[in-house]
């Protein structure tokens, strides 16, 4: 199956995942395990993060719950989601210029998706998935806590029992 019918078809962050980190290896060699996933209240100016050494990549609640009222449009809501994992993924490896790794993920969603696809366009503003409408965040204080997402990168995690 393509990926493009796979983003299509995922369901799960762990699936969207799974389809960034076949795509990476593919295209860049480069292959990483053991991360998790955060979801938590952010700043509106910063779509996710990952922590230079740590094995956690944070995604903002807030940006997310905005693209899914937006529409109802499976692959965009993916393709947001490919896409803010990419960019991140690519941080864990080490490229801290956030210029460089925009570049990079640019380069791999067209030589992936195309340039027809949501993912191209969420690569070079994933907010343009908004359909110009600002994300509304309200209070940012106080906010809820983090929630970890369960089932994330389960390939990486070999069964024990």
């Amino acid at each position: 199956m393509m990926y493009a019918e796979k983003l299509e078809r995922a369901n799960s962050f762990d699936e969207i995942f799974s389809i960034v980190k076949s795509v990476v290896a593919k295209k860049l060699g480069l292959h990483r395990a053991g991360l998790s996933l955060v979801l938590a209240d952010l700043p509106p100016n910063i779509l996710a993060l990952h922590e230079m050494g740590s094995n956690t990549i944070v995604m903002n609640r807030q940006t997310l719950e905005a693209i899914s009222v937006q529409t109802e449009d499976k692959i965009v809501r993916n393709s947001y989601i490919f896409v803010t994992l990419l960019h991140e993924y690519l941080h864990s490896f080490g490229f801290a210029d956030e210029r460089k790794v925009r570049e990079m993920v640019a380069n791999v969603v067209v030589s992936t998706f195309g340039r027809e696809h949501p993912a191209y366009i969420a690569a070079l503003n994933p907010l343009t998935l908004l359909g110009g409408k600002q994300v509304h965040l309200g209070s940012l204080s106080p906010s809820r806590p983090p929630t970890i997402v369960r089932d994330f990168d389960r390939e990486s995690t070999p069964y024990i029992g």
